[in-house]
């Protein structure tokens, strides 16, 4: 503030302390010089203040959104290329990973999906109620679970092998 606009200011606030129609002399003053434009909104940025400078995004940074970006726009696309699949898969972007969610009915179900993705042979890793086998999903990483594939496993694995299954 210059000094014209810090006498303003003081008159002001004088004015609201002995005139002020409400019990808070503060949020009077305070109204009135807002009213006068002698306050200024802060900005919503706060590196658009001025003398201060907004600090280049890193590389890495640059490249994480990047991913993120591609990652939603495969997974919105996903979306309506995979509702013919068994299992009512869910598709969702997070963190630049495509994740498809899916409740196969079977192992062929499963392997529909695996097909379907490019994954083949891929090799999943079980958390006991579901599998989860990461990927790229067409240049994104992309990961599908499946769940209740381990207990089709063990099953399929009991009927071949004769063993007890585990309950």
């Amino acid at each position: 503030m210059t000094n014209e606009q810090i006498e303003r200011a003081a008159r002001i606030i004088a004015a609201a302390l002995v005139h002020g129609t409400t019990t808070d002399p503060a949020y009077e003053a305070a109204r009135l010089l807002d009213e006068q434009g002698l306050l200024a909104a802060a900005p919503a940025d706060p590196f658009e203040a001025p003398g201060r400078n907004r600090p280049a995004a890193s590389p890495a940074a640059v490249a994480a959104l990047a991913d993120c970006r591609r990652a939603k726009k495969i997974a919105d696309d996903a979306q309506s290329l995979v509702t013919d699949l068994p299992g009512a898969p869910e598709v969702e972007a997070a963190g630049g990973e495509v994740k498809f969610v899916v409740h196969p009915r079977s192992l062929a179900d499963w392997k529909q999906w695996l097909d379907r993705l490019g994954i083949g042979d891929a090799r999943g890793r079980s958390t006991g109620a579901a599998m989860v086998v990461h990927c790229t999903y067409l240049g994104v990483r992309a990961r599908l679970v499946g769940y209740g594939v381990p207990a089709m496993y063990s099953e399929r694995n009991a009927a071949v092998y004769g063993r007890r299954v585990r309950s």
